[in-house]
């Protein structure tokens, strides 16, 4: 079937005209979007939030059940007393230098991140 000489389906075509567009419908349309995606976000956010407060709890009560069904009754904690804190450090002396150099990595790996991250964003924006 030709469409040329077929002119009901021409006039019929012609006669169809397509809605025009709102002027804002972009900016209303993209405004829906940011709020699905915002409303995804708080909803995962939420949900996160929930399962590490579970996992949480769950931790807890597990921990206290051992406690209280696997420790022996007259099991106590005793705290360690200066003298034999200062009587130990000797033999810890290894563990403290080990600790302290640690946190100095940390402190410099901070730090160079810092920098880092600075020059990034002085490369992106070179305006400011």
């Amino acid at each position: 079937m030709d469409m040329n000489k077929d002119k009901a389906i021409i006039k019929a075509l012609e006669s169809q005209v397509n809605p025009m567009l709102s002027a804002g419908f972009n900016q209303l349309l993209m405004g829906k979007l940011c709020a699905a995606v915002e409303k995804k976000r708080k909803r995962m956010y939420i949900l996160t939030l929930c399962l590490l407060s579970t996992v949480s709890a769950g931790l807890i009560l597990m921990g206290v059940f051992l406690m209280k069904d696997y420790l022996p009754s007259g099991y106590t904690f005793q705290i360690p007393t200066f003298h034999n804190l200062i009587e130990s450090l000797p033999r810890y002396g290894f563990g403290f230098y080990i600790a302290f150099l640690i946190l100095v990595l940390i402190g410099l790996d901070a730090y160079f991140r810092q920098l880092l991250h600075k020059k990034k964003s002085h490369k992106s924006n070179p305006s400011r």
